[in-house]
């Protein structure tokens, strides 16, 4: 089976339609830009949805990053839960840190579970040593490769403290599977290391691969 990975969409739902629109699945890597609230008229609402009808037509989903609401994730029929093992073998784990939620408000357009417990991330971690997958797909990456992009882009790292970063880093330790994706960096690169192809996509990039 192919499986089309998407980028991070930030709510631009016209082009993420075109990318999902001539291929039958896909697992979009997060940011999907799930439950920002905004004010019309004085009253709190929430901003667009993903197009259900869309997605409906094939087998689309998405997991969570640190810029969609995790508590209107959970209500969405199209997120895939942090540590699934999905029916075509890609675990997933969304979530991560934003570097700029100090110009962000608090339940508008940032979340403060934006990132799993230490709790919830160990059992992940225990779930992922047991099942050893041998694709993966996260919205964050593991530490060491958050590096590597920095210093391919000369990039300077920001002290952000992301525990996400860490676990993934414990779970690329106790296990190395043949493909890892994921966005959140917003550049487009692929690299080895250790055995795992590496492939960060930027916004609305994609990659078809054979799981």
């Amino acid at each position: 089976m192919k499986i089309r990975f998407i980028g991070d969409v930030h709510g631009k739902y016209g082009r993420y339609k075109d990318v999902i629109r001539d291929v039958p699945k896909s697992i979009q890597v997060g940011d999907m830009g799930v439950g920002f609230i905004g004010l019309k008229n004085g009253e709190i609402v929430y901003r667009a949805n993903p197009p259900y009808d869309n997605m409906s037509a094939g087998d689309h989903k998405f997991i969570r990053g640190n810029h969609d609401n995790p508590g209107v994730c959970k209500a969405q029929p199209y997120w895939i839960p942090d540590g699934t093992l999905t029916e075509d073998g890609v675990f997933c784990v969304g979530g991560a840190t934003s570097i700029d939620k100090a110009w962000r408000t608090k339940g508008f357009d940032w979340w403060t579970d934006e990132e799993l417990d230490f709790e919830e991330l160990d059992k992940i971690t225990e779930r992922y040593s047991e099942i050893k997958p041998d694709f993966v797909c996260t919205h964050e990456c593991p530490e060491s490769i958050a590096n590597e992009i920095l210093a391919a882009f000369n990039r300077t790292k920001i002290k952000d403290l992301s525990r996400t970063r860490l676990a993934l880093e414990k779970m690329f330790y106790i296990h190395q599977p043949k493909f890892w994706v994921f966005g959140h960096w917003h550049e487009t690169i692929s690299f080895e290391r250790n055995g795992t192809t590496f492939q960060c996509l930027n916004e609305l990039d994609f990659i078809d691969k054979e799981i």
